[in-house]
């Protein structure tokens, strides 16, 4: 990983890394989507003509206001649009749990599996999750639909298009996760599941806890082992920790690791973006069953009244930019090549803060 790329992670994402690991499989769900705006159906509506005609196909992501909302300032649509995707299960998943995850629908979305609703999202700048395994039929094709609706409304944050508009639509990824009937959890508010904190930080040494949810979702009790190693950014283990217990059924149960670091090489921003990671491992009965990997930049942060900011005990200028997730033609329906782009010409400024506009 270059310095821009983790520079973009740090400052841009701020949550786990999300793709191919053991134990748990995670797809990108962002192809074979079909699109229409329509005004709310209802739902034993959804399959009659008026329902069937004038799809069109879109990739994710996507906004309905892509063109309208930079254009028609006071005239653009505000309302209900309408996803859909047929998905094959694969027939030797029918023991697998499986999740949708949103990193982010405007504004309020409803996710539904086979005509059955499954979920309920208000707020268009948070990611959800969802859990569809158990509507979805193994070996079969399997009809997923979103609804989104970025119309105004009170109990919505921001209650309306005045200060800025916001888009409509699945405007960022959507991924497809499936594990085994024991996790690390994966609904927690669409987190990794994983909640790394640090205290202490100096260049002599670092305290780090991991506190890890693990969610059962069986009627049994399960015997686990879970394993939390921090590795150097060159990939050597430094520091592991083992647990072994029960896990008791049905429900989300918290795990917690403590490690110190010492003499630990400490982030310092763009002179020095060094990441170290925690990898989290669950087993049971000997066999890795899930794994999830999320970065780790150890830091110390001081803000001094009448001042500045201090990092890791030296003055940090703060000089920077205020970035929209906004192009020309696109709205907020960005994809990676776009963010890069804004991060390499914020870089070329010499920018070394950025404030998040709204989002």
């Amino acid at each position: 990983m270059n310095t821009k790329r983790i520079f973009l992670f740090l400052f841009f994402i701020g949550i786990a890394f999300y793709g191919k690991t053991e134990g748990r499989i995670t797809l990108p769900f962002t192809d074979g989507w079909l699109f229409k705006k329509a005004p709310a159906i209802p739902e034993l509506a959804l399959h009659a003509p008026l329902w069937e005609a004038d799809w069109e196909e879109v990739e994710i992501p996507h906004t309905w206001n892509a063109k309208d909302m930079q254009t028609r300032a006071n005239n653009f649509y505000e309302g209900v649009g309408y996803y859909r995707k047929t998905y094959f299960m694969p027939a030797d998943w029918d023991t697998k749990r499986v999740f949708l995850r949103f990193e982010g629908v405007g504004a309020v979305a409803e996710v539904y599996v086979n005509g059955s609703l499954v979920t309920t999202h208000k707020g268009g700048y948070s990611a959800f999750a969802c859990e569809i395994g158990t509507l979805l039929k193994a070996g079969e094709e399997n009809e997923i639909i979103v609804k989104a609706d970025n119309s105004s409304r009170p109990d919505v944050i921001p209650i309306n298009h005045v200060l800025f508009g916001v888009y409509g639509g699945m405007y960022r990824p959507v991924w497809l996760i499936a594990t085994e009937t024991t996790n690390i959890c994966v609904t927690d508010h669409a987190s990794a599941g994983v909640y790394i904190t640090q205290k202490n930080v100096s260049k002599k040494k670092a305290d780090v806890r991991v506190k890890v949810k693990l969610d059962n979702s069986t009627l049994q009790p399960a015997k686990l082992n879970l394993n939390n190693t921090l590795y150097n950014q060159a990939g050597k283990a430094i520091a592991t920790d083992n647990r072994f217990f029960e896990l008791s059924p049905q429900g989300v149960q918290s795990i917690e690791s403590s490690f110190t670091i010492k003499n630990p090489t400490l982030w310092n921003g763009r002179k020095n973006p060094y990441l170290y990671k925690v990898v989290t491992r669950l087993y049971e009965n000997g066999k890795l069953i899930d794994e999830v990997i999320q970065p780790l930049g150890l830091r110390n942060i001081e803000i001094k009244a009448g001042d500045g900011f201090y990092l890791n005990g030296e003055k940090y200028p703060m000089y920077g930019v205020c970035r929209h997730q906004d192009w020309w033609g696109l709205g907020s329906a960005l994809k990676n090549e776009h963010h890069d782009f804004d991060l390499e010409t914020i870089m070329d400024l010499g920018a070394t803060t950025v404030r998040f506009a709204h989002y």
